[in-house]
């Protein structure tokens, strides 16, 4: 070896350091000690480059706290994911999950989401550069990057910025950074595999394979390159092990749920159902209804006897979809000369997530509200479907001739469409995403040096089958014609669908009725960055150190669009498209200085450039103070920005529809003919009354949001103030509060508040509208129902909302703050080994919003209200001892109000014990309960190669409680699995 080389050292850790490493310390990370060679001279450290800097430094102790996450601390929590790794950081928030991401517009990928701010305030970094967006964002329109696709098995550590990093990084890092970072070489071989699996749910099981290999010596060959493939397989979750499992409270709210599936008393599946026929009397609006000849599965209900058949139970779209990913990592280095390093990695992910439909659409003639969407092509034009009626000369309407004469002999049609089995409905997802890199880094006398080219991208394809193509259902079922006695669409007297068979010829039909249809999206990202650092001066304190640098990126996202849903051929989906691109340019420094022998300042700003905006200038301050040798003092102040993605500004729009939109008017309407229903002595009519209940509370409505090109950048100030305490060898204290406000905000629509709407539309009173008003009539009329009904009876003002019209704009401000609270400790037991133990805790202050620049917060402080809790934390204890590693790790999520904030009278108060309007178990009524769950895991090391290793999640098999907030019925950051156990195994070659 040349002597005029120096061989890279890493920093040697303290018993202290490394037990902070091992639980998410925020405190020294290496201690300050030189290392010696083997000959016994000193030898000069290796200056480490922490997340939020690009300063190198023996003391990577900054003035910023920074979370380390180690590949034990992973194995630890028995995390099997990054997304699963965020679950157990307090500063982290839920977001999407993967698993949950269907018809979410960017279904299979997941979110990190720092502070709660959401996936555009928490920048994601691998090795300290950016990754290219998802291939489809969320919502059609909110661009983020998918944790899902760093290569897990290639994991070193994770470091955690919680704080403000626009002035180092740019855009997006507004609530803190996750920087992943792989190892830096690696030689040998490894296979490791994990299984896990839920007793609760037969069909859950979660499994991995890694395989890691590498080979030569950077000191030695002056090479090292290695390669990295995991591959992840979660299997499916029918509803059929979901259907009885939820929480208690939802079968109370829900009464007719497994009534619904008609579950043994329904036709079985593939089993011929011949449906059920309708008619509804022009001036009452009553509906009578009858089963079509040769039924064997009828049911009594208000309107008359009707067949029915059973719900199948094979739907996986609200159980749990099954994704498979494949993750592949190389990475590269090379000793060009004395002082020039030539690196390189690259990754590539595949991932194809599915889900089946489970039950085959019906042909289920409309009686209530057409579907509804927005189209591109179309423009505000909303379009509109229905499933239309049966004729009376229809060859296959066999009504009873009384049904017939009620309306000139058309009646409506319930018939299962079975033919193209139970397979066919369903969702797909498919993204390929990539990143390149390719750099130098080198060293002229006391500088350093680094430059290097990425280029990144995605590219994702949703598969839908769950729509009608109208030209498609025609073929089956037209032309459609209007009967001129009744004014009613009606099918063809002899369509080319043959009623009462189930055939290939009939398949064939359907396919083309409801097709697959596919959503196209791709993502790019180039970039050239380039960086000097090293020594300025000297001050009497010591060196003053800085870095300069210059990031060159060219952003694109294209999505065009199904040509046939621009054209408003698919119900539900209108084409939504984007075509944005961009080229912006950035200019930044960083110095450190010691003013003192106990005081450090660090400055940092950064000069960005986007394209129709003026530059911006993020400034970035940091101290540090030695008070004493056992406590350090920090903070620092820094301005964050985050610009308009090209989905939000740039060309395109979301066409299609919103769910969950309430109309307050129509809400009120129908419960009021509910509530009286549901105090029949009759059967039937709390049959209906129970349906009717809150179903126009929530509605699906056509939807088109417009990007806005006169967005402006999001603006933030964000500071941290803490001190890091070691009173002794074995333990450390730190203690941070934080603090952001973010004011200019980009924001969707909220089109619950009328202010948001540009323009909106209101169907008519439907028949089925009519219907329901007959039945409460008709039951007001009988003495028999026990009712005392009102004069006037409750009846409907207007029909429901059809579409919406809204665009993105600035609104708003948020302020965040609060602490952060971290105690490690560690013990030497002697011949018993060592102890770990250590809390972790995020305290929230202070959440607050307004929608304008006016004074005060709207809502006032929403810390404590739903979805906001103030306390999360973490509890760990490791015991290593001889070959033998113990550790158990408890998560807790604080208890909050059902009430989103103060304002909300109607939620979480004895007097109506709701949530989300709904109905709350007694003992519930005062807010959602705290959550906690406990992981024990052991891992047993019997040689130098083998590992096994066991923990049991959720080791008390707590089950998650009733949240009719959340589409799940219980909370997102719960799950009902039970208790889960894993297995693993690791062999070293």
């Amino acid at each position: 070896m040349s002597p005029a080389r120096r061989t890279p050292r890493r920093i040697p850790a303290t018993a202290l350091s490394v037990a902070l490493a091992a639980a998410l310390a925020a405190g020294p990370l290496a201690a300050q000690e030189a290392q010696q060679d083997e000959s016994g001279k000193a030898t000069e450290l290796e200056r480490i480059e922490v997340t939020g800097s690009n300063i190198k430094r023996t003391d990577v102790e900054t003035a910023s706290p920074v979370q380390i996450i180690s590949k034990q601390d992973i194995e630890n929590m028995g995390a099997r994911t990054l997304l699963q790794v965020l679950d157990n950081l307090p500063a982290a928030r839920p977001a999407q999950v993967d698993s949950k991401s269907l018809f979410t517009g960017s279904d299979g990928a997941s979110q990190a989401n720092l502070r709660g701010l959401g996936a555009q305030g928490t920048l994601v970094l691998l090795n300290g550069r950016r990754l290219s967006y998802y291939g489809a964002p969320a919502g059609f329109q909110t661009q983020f990057v998918n944790i899902d696709a760093i290569p897990a098995a290639a994991i070193e550590r994770m470091e955690v910025l919680t704080d403000g990093a626009s002035a180092v990084y740019g855009t997006d890092a507004v609530a803190g950074v996750i920087n992943v970072i792989t190892k830096r070489e690696y030689r040998g071989a490894e296979i490791n595999l994990t299984t896990d699996f839920a007793p609760r749910f037969d069909s859950y099981g979660e499994h991995q394979l890694s395989l890691t290999g590498g080979f030569g010596d950077l000191d030695e060959d002056r090479y090292n390159v290695y390669a990295s493939l995991n591959l992840y397989r979660r299997d499916p979750i029918p509803l059929s092990e979901w259907y009885d499992k939820k929480p208690e409270q939802f079968y109370v709210n829900n009464p007719n749920y497994i009534n619904n599936l008609r579950l043994g008393t329904g036709s079985a599946p593939g089993v011929f159902n011949p449906g059920s026929y309708f008619a509804i009397d022009p001036v009452t609006g009553r509906r009578t209804q009858e089963p079509a000849p040769g039924c064997q599965n009828v049911v009594v209900e208000a309107a008359g006897p009707r067949c029915i058949w059973q719900t199948w139970l094979n739907n996986e779209i609200d159980g749990g979809a099954e994704s498979e990913r494949a993750t592949a990592y190389v990475g590269a280095r090379f000793l060009l000369g004395e002082t020039t390093e030539a690196f390189a990695e690259a990754t590539y992910t595949d991932i194809d997530l599915r889900a089946n439909g489970g039950t085959p659409r019906s042909f289920s003639t409309t009686t209530g509200n057409p579907t509804s969407w927005f189209s591109r092509n179309t423009g505000n034009t909303v379009n509109q479907f229905f499933y239309p009626y049966l004729g009376p000369n229809n060859v296959y309407n066999q009504a009873s001739p009384a049904l017939r004469a009620i309306n000139g002999g058309v009646v409506g049609l319930q018939y299962l469409l079975q033919d193209v089995g139970g397979d066919h409905f369903g969702q797909r997802n498919t993204d390929k995403s990539y990143r390149g890199m390719f750099g130098l880094r080198g060293a002229f006398g006391d500088w350093s040096w680094e430059s290097a080219f990425t280029t990144a991208g995605s590219h994702s394809v949703t598969y839908q089958t769950a729509n009608v193509n109208l030209e498609g259902f025609e073929r089956a079922f037209g032309p459609f014609t209007i009967d001129p006695g009744t004014g009613r669409v009606i099918i063809s007297d002899n369509p080319a669908y043959k009623f009462g068979e189930i055939s290939e010829a009939n398949a064939r039909l359907l396919r083309e009725a409801y097709p697959t249809f596919d959503i196209e999206s791709w993502t790019r990202l180039h970039t050239l960055d380039g960086k000097v650092e090293g020594p300025l001066f000297s001050l009497p304190a010591g060196e003053v150190r800085a870095a300069f640098g210059f990031n060159l990126s060219r952003e694109t996202f294209y999505t065009p669009g199904n040509q046939d849903a621009a054209n408003g051929l698919i119900t539900q989906q209108g084409g939504s498209w984007f075509d944005g691109k961009r080229t912006t340019y950035a200019l930044f420094a960083e110095s450190v200085a010691p003013i003192t022998d106990k005081l450090e300042l660090e400055v940092a700003a950064r000069l960005d450039k986007y394209p129709h905006f003026d530059a911006n200038l993020a400034p970035k301050v940091g101290l540090k103070y030695r008070a004493f040798e056992q406590l350090l003092l920090r903070g620092t102040y820094s301005e964050g920005f985050r610009a308009p993605s090209l989905a939000e500004s740039g060309e395109g729009g979301v066409f299609a529809q919103i769910g969950g939109y309430r109309d307050e008017i129509r809400c009120n309407e129908t419960n009021a003919i509910a509530n009286l229903l549901l105090q029949s002595a009759r059967p039937g009519d709390v049959d209906l009354g129970r349906t009717l209940r809150n179903s126009d509370c929530s509605r699906n409505v056509a939807r088109l949001t417009q990007p806005n090109q006169d967005l402006q950048p999001e603006k933030a100030k964000i500071a941290t103030l803490g001190f890091v305490y070691e009173p002794a060898d074995w333990l450390s204290v730190s203690a941070d509060y934080w603090f952001i406000y973010r004011r200019n905000e980009i924001v969707a629509p909220d089109y619950n508040k009328p202010e948001d709407i540009i323009a909106l539309t209101r169907f008519g009173i439907t028949d089925a509208d009519r219907a329901n008003l007959a039945a409460l009539a008709a039951m007001c009329a009988d003495p028999a129902s026990g009712v005392a009904c009102p004069s006037p009876l409750p009846g409907y003002s207007t029909g429901n909302v059809a579409s919406v019209i809204g665009q993105y704009k600035n609104r708003g401000r948020t302020l965040v703050d609060g602490f952060d609270i971290d105690a490690r400790s560690r013990f030497d037991l002697g011949d018993w080994g060592r102890l770990n133990v250590g809390v972790a805790a995020t305290i929230a202050r202070r959440n607050m919003y307004h929608a304008g620049d006016e004074s005060g917060w709207l809502y006032g402080n929403t810390v404590g209200y739903y979805n906001n809790p103030r306390l999360r934390a973490t509890f760990n204890v490791d015991w290593n001892y001889g070959d033998w590693n113990t550790s158990f790790y408890v998560n807790y999520v604080g208890k909050t109000k059902w009430a989103y904030d103060r304002i909300d009278a109607q939620d979480n108060n004895a007097e109506t014990c709701t949530g989300s309007y709904l109905p709350l178990q007694p003992s519930k009524c005062d807010g959602a309960p705290a959550w906690w769950t406990a992981n024990l895991g052991v891992t047993w090391r019997p040689t130098e190669k083998l590992t096994l290793g066991a923990t049991v999640k959720n080791l008390f098999d707590r089950h998650p409680f009733y949240d009719p907030n959340d589409w799940m019925s219980f909370p997102g950051y719960t799950n009902n699995f039970g208790r889960i156990y894993s297995l693993s195994v690791g062999y070293k070659f």
